[in-house]
């Protein structure tokens, strides 16, 4: 598959989506000059925790979006609540850094999805999410309108079921330390590891990517430009989840979302890194297992199908050889249904 060269020029055209409880949801659309098919749904590529549209929309040949655009796919980039250009707290509005995933759930998606129906007509979307994003995906089928999801790709997309390393225990540690702060200020802290990257990118990098996969250079410019601040309450949740069985369910109690995998009826490809050390995967098996899905694929990226090397987490969609290895597994799926 041809790997797709894009212009600086080349802009999305950006969108705002309203939710009911106050915030703008961004969405930057890439719409192709000639369409694959006329029949073709939108696709929505939803990013993960604590990024935004840079992680499926990266400068030059690593956005995701812009490369499934070139193959005639109209392409919808949300960013989720907080997130680049969507609303967040801020002294002159009444926002705060207290939301939750189901925040994201409830709110930013049907909102963004609503939108997406408006500005197109069509009442059904591929969804594409990397991380939290597929995790999201999971979520919405299950507790929200089924039947707008034509496809769900998810991209090392976990259960919380089956992580585990002793850097996570650690940092679970800290946790009611890091409560007594609104958020996590981790946006600009990406600019601190620009001239270490090197080191960086071996060392404490690999728990979220193959170096192998990795190119310097890109990194240096997505830790500046892709990090976000996160609320504490909804790191708070990922450490429920992560502390106790069960995997991940909503901040009331009243749904586990593991335990309603089932449920999900929609086509569902599950990518998973086969040297991923943030998202094992013995987790996205788990997952996969027990999709209902009668229209499922698992696939394991590494050198055991043909990769260069072993994909770790971010590198299935950042990395140098992700448009050549991984991207066109995506687009044959999308493509096929």
């Amino acid at each position: 598959m041809p790997i797709a060269v894009f212009k600086r020029s080349t802009r999305p055209k950006r969108f705002f989506a309203d939710t009911t409880d106050g915030w703008k949801i961004a969405l930057h659309r890439y719409e192709p000059k000639r369409p694959r098919s006329l029949s073709q749904s939108p696709v929505l590529l939803c990013h993960g925790l604590g990024a935004n549209r840079y992680n499926l929309d990266a400068p030059g040949q690593l956005s995701l979006a812009r490369w499934l655009c070139k193959q005639g796919f109209d392409c919808w980039v949300i960013e989720l609540r907080g997130a680049g250009d969507s609303s967040r707290p801020r002294l002159t509005n009444r926002l705060r850094y207290n939301w939750t995933f189901d925040d994201y759930v409830n709110h930013d998606l049907p909102a963004a999805l609503a939108e997406i129906r408006k500005q197109t007509g069509e009442e059904q979307v591929h969804w594409v999410g990397h991380s939290m994003g597929g995790m999201l995906g999971y979520a919405y089928l299950i507790r929200q309108n089924p039947s707008q999801v034509r496809s769900l790709t998810a991209i090392a997309s976990p259960s919380f079921s089956k992580l585990g390393n002793r850097l996570f225990d650690r940092i679970v540690g800290f946790r009611k330390l890091v409560e007594k702060l609104p958020k996590l200020p981790y946006q600009h802290t990406g600019v601190f590891l620009v001239p270490g990257m090197p080191l960086f990118k071996e060392t404490f990098g690999r728990l979220f990517g193959n170096p192998r996969n990795l190119s310097t250079t890109a990194l240096m410019k997505l830790v500046v430009l892709a990090p976000t601040d996160l609320p504490t309450t909804l790191l708070s949740q990922l450490a429920d989840w992560y502390s106790e069985d069960g995997g991940f369910r909503d901040a009331y109690g009243n749904i586990n979302y593991c335990s309603e995998l089932h449920r999900i009826q929609a086509p569902a490809l599950v990518l998973a890194g086969a040297g991923d050390q943030l998202t094992p995967p013995e987790d996205l098996e788990f997952v996969f297992d027990r999709l209902g899905s009668p229209d499922k694929e698992f696939m394991l990226l590494g050198q055991n199908m043909g990769c260069r090397h072993d994909y770790g987490h971010i590198d299935l969609v950042l990395g140098k050889h992700a448009p050549s290895e991984v991207w066109p597994h995506i687009l044959n799926w999308i493509s096929e249904h």
